[in-house]
């Protein structure tokens, strides 16, 4: 391996290990089945896209980084059993966050009712410095 292939690739790692780096990582579950969300920082937290999350929910997860109000990460629900998504949970963390993953994380196991459906979505989030 020449030097040019060398310097390539230590470069490729570099960028690897950045994208990796501060992350929020919400792992949901909901009928028997687990999404992983994660988010890096963002400074547009509107423009987070939701994610789609078996037949009733809307799962969005955001890791603002705001000149002004700092650091947070929010985590929304939603129910779309009418078609269109309404928030039913929102909650708000801010740092230092705790980097365990063994004890559900900084949000600790969550629980959230899509209310016309009786359903039940579960989730919890850790922090990936």
């Amino acid at each position: 391996m020449n030097l040019r292939h060398f310097a390539a690739v230590a470069a490729l790692l570099c960028m690897a290990s950045a994208a990796h780096a501060d992350t929020a990582r919400c792992h949901v579950i909901y009928g028997g089945e687990e999404w992983i969300v994660d988010a890096q920082p963002t400074a547009q937290p509107y423009g987070v896209a939701s994610r789609k999350i078996g037949r009733y929910f809307e799962f969005k997860l955001v890791y603002a980084d705001l000149p002004e109000q700092g650091r947070f990460v929010r985590a929304y629900a939603y129910g779309t059993s009418s078609g269109t998504p309404v928030l039913i949970h929102q909650a708000s963390y801010r740092p230092p966050f705790d980097p365990r993953a063994g004890d559900w994380g900084f949000t600790g196991f969550q629980y959230v009712y899509e209310p016309s459906k009786s359903s039940e979505l579960q989730y919890w989030c850790q922090w990936l410095p």
